[in-house]
């Protein structure tokens, strides 16, 4: 029986130091990232920064410390889409970095934020039109229940915009989720027949 616990302590000792040189691997990688912008590599940085937060996906927790190690690489994919000039893209990658991490430090969102309106009973709301289901991070099989709810705002040309997490299980399930709604379109809500942006609730399912 004592044989037994030390074996099953012992693992458990491995794991956390197996993890530790992974997170360790992530800074370099982070820091290797941040080199790449400084010397405006900045389509190598955006391959870098999507490979890191894959790779992170399959491996991260559901604590605080996962969504700050989440949301830097998230804000370096900010920066690397802003020096290639993708502006929709720079904005979405900030909230999300903001959205895992409010504490996060990095440039202020400067674009306005959109007065959108709930939907009322004499507006047409809002129709998807184009889907796109969501990575599975490996963690969703330990869920109890793996569902994301976003609310998101639904612009006048059908593109989704503002978004923020309701309820989510875990940070590497609230960006599976974003990354695959951000792809979304929608036939627009209209209202005495001119599209009008419309505050929208998706739920998303992992099961």
């Amino acid at each position: 029986m004592r044989k037994s616990a030390f074996a099953v302590i012992s693992l458990l000792f491995c794991a956390v130091f197996v993890f530790a040189d992974v997170v360790a691997d992530w800074h370099r990688d982070q820091a290797a990232i941040e080199e790449m912008l400084q010397q405006k590599r900045f389509a190598d940085a955006r391959k870098a920064s999507i490979k890191l937060t894959n790779r992170m996906l399959d491996r991260l927790g559901a604590n605080a410390e996962a969504s700050k190690l989440l949301a830097q690489t998230v804000s370096l994919r900010a920066s690397a889409e802003e020096g290639l000039g993708n502006a929709d893209d720079t904005i979405w990658y900030r909230q999300v970095a903001r959205l895992l991490d409010p504490q996060i430090v990095q440039p202020e969102i400067t674009a306005p934020l959109i007065p959108a309106i709930l939907p009322v009973g004499n507006m047409e709301a809002p129709q998807v039109i184009r889907k796109r289901d969501p990575e599975r991070p490996a963690m969703v099989g330990a869920l109890v229940e793996a569902l994301v709810v976003v609310e998101l705002v639904i612009d006048v040309d059908g593109v989704v915009r503002q978004p923020r997490i309701v309820s989510s299980p875990a940070p590497a399930v609230s960006y599976a989720a974003l990354e695959a709604v951000r792809h979304w379109r929608f036939k627009p809500g209209k209202m005495d027949g001119k599209p009008v942006p419309v505050r929208f609730n998706l739920t998303v399912n992992f099961h």
